[in-house]
């Protein structure tokens, strides 16, 4: 498909594709800081990215709540609770 050819719905996934990414690489880097390995600077780095890009930031956030939520609920003994502090760290990076 051709630029031209795409659709507003092709965009809207694309969009949406790239608000996954993002929210992916900010639990690949709390999986990294649950084993021990250090990742306040990956954390601060990838939050800048995301606030450069116009509106991407709420949405992150969004994504990452949920992720939070799921993690959350699947985990009663709270064995990941060090995962879930570093994404909700990232989620108030993003807020600012």
């Amino acid at each position: 498909m051709t630029t031209t050819d795409a659709t507003p719905a092709d965009h809207d996934h694309d969009d949406i594709r790239a608000v996954l990414d993002l929210a992916n690489r900010f639990e690949a880097i709390a999986a990294d800081g649950f084993e021990g390995q250090p990742y306040h600077a990956a954390l601060t780095a990838l939050a800048q990215e995301v606030t450069a890009q116009p509106g991407m930031a709420p949405r992150v956030a969004h994504a990452l709540g949920i992720m939070i939520d799921l993690i959350g609920e699947s985990d009663p003994a709270g064995r990941f609770a060090a995962k879930i502090a570093i994404l909700r760290e990232g989620v108030g990076l993003l807020e600012g």
